[in-house]
């Protein structure tokens, strides 16, 4: 498949599906004049147009960043080539030997994965449906953390998504809210892992906001509105402030924070009204 080459070329961006295990297919922006990026970012975990992860690259894009971006499904990428010039390269490789890649500046973690679904809740999860959340959601933030330090001498800062879920009890959320709460004190234990290396690692935990892995969750449209009309703002937040919330912390500006949860989520997590 090629990517056609567009007149735009204001915009940085890769695409790079099925990455780790498995072998990956790399494509790379023809750039042409566009002027020196903030800094690279590489999006771990990218579904779809309608994703966050996929708002997550497309506003780092916008906003001067050279984007990498993972996805197990190219063929939701021909809508990048309507913004982005992008050209497809020959080759495949495994992730250990992009060499392309050592001079990532920022990783996001955005896997996420409804696993586990069960009418009944958490107690009628079984062992074999927990451990795969946990992997999904938890260790494999672990795992990509310590591929993407060990190949990456520039990485600096280091951002996961979380959901509001992984602090408050959301119908529906059950074992993958416990899952997030294990993810946002596994960043707490990177970071103070990598903190003497300079490397900074902070989770954004998000509202809920309407996206293909939401849709899955049990009675989600009632659960979305409930939790709109309880927040401080009285409305969902946007997929362009979870955005701006990740790059925030991927840049300099927030050079002093580790080891954080910043929530975005309209106040919620503070309301009683939960």
């Amino acid at each position: 498949m090629k990517y056609s080459s567009l007149l735009d070329k204001r915009y940085n961006l890769s695409v790079i599906s099925n990455l780790m295990p498995e072998a990956i297919e790399e494509s790379v922006v023809d750039a042409g004049n566009v002027p020196d990026p903030v800094g690279k970012a590489l999006v771990v975990g990218v579904s779809s147009r309608r994703s966050i992860g996929f708002g997550i690259a497309e506003h780092l894009a916008d906003n001067g960043w050279e984007t990498v971006v993972t996805t197990r499904r190219k063929d939701k990428f021909e809508q990048v080539s309507q913004r982005h010039d992008v050209r497809e390269l020959d080759y495949t490789k495994s992730y250990a030997d992009i060499d392309n890649l050592n001079d990532v500046t920022g990783l996001v973690f955005c896997i996420a994965k409804s696993s586990v679904l069960s009418p009944k809740g958490l107690l009628e999860t079984s062992r074999e449906e927990f451990s795969k959340t946990m992997l999904d959601s938890c260790y494999s933030y672990i795992s990509v953390v310590n591929e993407a330090v060990k190949r990456n001498p520039n990485l600096k800062s280091i951002v996961g998504l979380s959901f509001l879920g992984g602090e408050k009890v959301v119908p529906g959320y059950d074992a993958i809210g416990v899952a997030k709460a294990a993810l946002e004190h596994a960043n707490r234990i990177v970071a103070a892992e990598l903190g003497e290396r300079g490397i900074r690692a902070n989770i954004v935990s998000s509202g809920s906001v309407r996206t293909p892995a939401s849709r899955v969750l049990p009675d989600f449209s009632r659960v979305h509105e409930m939790l709109s009309r309880r927040s401080f703002l009285k409305r969902a937040v946007t997929t362009e402030e979870v955005a701006g919330a990740v790059e925030f912390l991927l840049s300099d500006a927030s050079g002093g924070m580790t080891g954080e949860v910043l929530q975005v989520n309209g106040g919620i997590s503070h309301s009683l009204a939960l």
